[in-house]
């Protein structure tokens, strides 16, 4: 019995001291934590690039619809039935050239005979002036048979007028739209037939811009257009006489000489015009511009006190973009470096280093023998 209270004795006191041991370690690895020195600063590896200075003007941005140089709706102007049909859809057809022909068999037949009735007529009216000058006819016989040679060369024009109007022709070198009619098809007055989109060496573009712009622009001015493959230089042409009375914009139109395949009419481009006196500014790449509520703003890349690099955020006034590039206006300085990219990651004062410098440090290296 006091073996067992010895040996129960004995394992406490193991237990306690294994116990105190384990806690003195801990204690101890805490105190060289708390009491170890910081670790190095890690820098964030980002691209800088400097701020170019460059000179540009305002730009103002429009949607422009595109216009053929001629442009008809072409509907019947008399009752008829179509008796041919000489045009394409799609196809291209040159000035007078035939498009629909009507049922003239009616006109033809009344012609040839309005052209005997005016050749009776003239024969009437020659053989009572030659009576009239010997005093075989009356003053009156002779005006009335006048009368009546105007009134068949009249009925010889109407019909000739009638049976063009039911000649349908191509007034100018045009591209034929699809139509929907058939030979026999009998058409009332008025029914719209084709549309003819006029074919020349330039187009219109017609587009509002803001009163700002318009009271800096002028017809000859260089505007650009954007499609969805390139961009076409214009010029402008003609300036409305007033503004639009709910947008407040001036409407335009510009010109495009020898305009691309693609540029259909009725396709819309994007017209940027340029204004005002050019601007003094630098040049930076998009990717370094961050917004925030405050407003926009980048980060400069700024010498420490040990000579490093650190960030430091810079709010500026952005103007327009130039391809991958924005237009810094105001808050940045000429010569001045900035995060081109790696900027999401920063905050005030983080350590930076150019990833672009340390690439060429490792090329150097590789080429030491």
């Amino acid at each position: 019995m006091a073996r067992t209270i010895v040996g129960s004795i004995i394992l406490c006191l193991v237990v306690f001291a294994t116990g105190g041991a384990i806690a003195f370690v801990k204690y101890r690895m805490i105190e060289a934590q708390v009491n170890a020195p910081p670790p190095p600063e890690m820098p964030e590896s980002v691209v800088l690039a400097s701020a170019i200075p460059t000179s540009v003007r305002q730009e103002a941005v429009s949607i422009g619809t595109v216009l053929a140089p001629q442009s008809i709706r072409l509907r019947s102007e008399l009752v008829g039935i179509v008796e041919s049909i000489a045009m394409v859809s799609g196809s291209i057809v040159e000035p007078n050239d035939l498009l629909v022909q009507f049922d003239t068999s009616v006109e033809k037949a009344q012609l040839q005979s309005a052209m005997a009735s005016k050749k009776i007529a003239d024969s009437t009216f020659r053989r009572t002036k030659e009576a009239a000058q010997v005093n075989a006819s009356t003053q009156l016989e002779l005006e009335q048979s006048e009368a009546a040679v105007s009134q068949a060369n009249a009925e010889v024009l109407r019909l000739e007028a009638v049976i063009r109007k039911k000649t349908l022709r191509a007034p100018f070198r045009a591209r034929v739209g699809l139509f929907d009619i058939h030979p026999g098809q009998y058409l009332q007055e008025g029914t719209e037939i084709v549309m003819l989109q006029g074919i020349d060496s330039f187009v219109n573009v017609d587009f509002a811009m803001p009163q700002q712009v318009a009271d800096e622009l002028r017809p000859g001015d260089k505007i650009s257009l954007r499609t969805s493959s390139e961009n076409i230089l214009a010029h402008i042409t003609a300036i409305d006489s007033q503004a639009d009375r709910l947008t407040r914009g001036v409407k335009a139109r510009a010109r495009v000489d020898n305009p691309p395949m693609s540029m259909q009419p009725n396709d819309s481009v994007r017209v940027q015009m340029e204004y005002g006196a050019p601007i003094e500014g630098v040049l930076i790449p998009s990717s370094a511009l961050r917004r925030a509520p405050s407003g926009a703003y980048v980060y400069a890349a700024d010498s420490g006190e040990k000579g490093d690099l650190r960030a430091r955020q810079q709010e500026v006034i952005a103007g327009r973009t130039v391809g991958d590039n924005v237009v810094v206006i105001s808050g940045l300085a000429a010569g001045q470096r900035v995060v081109a990219d790696g900027s999401f990651k920063l905050r005030e004062g983080s350590l930076l280093m150019d990833s672009n410098v340390a690439a060429v440090d490792l090329q150097k290296a590789g080429t030491q023998p």
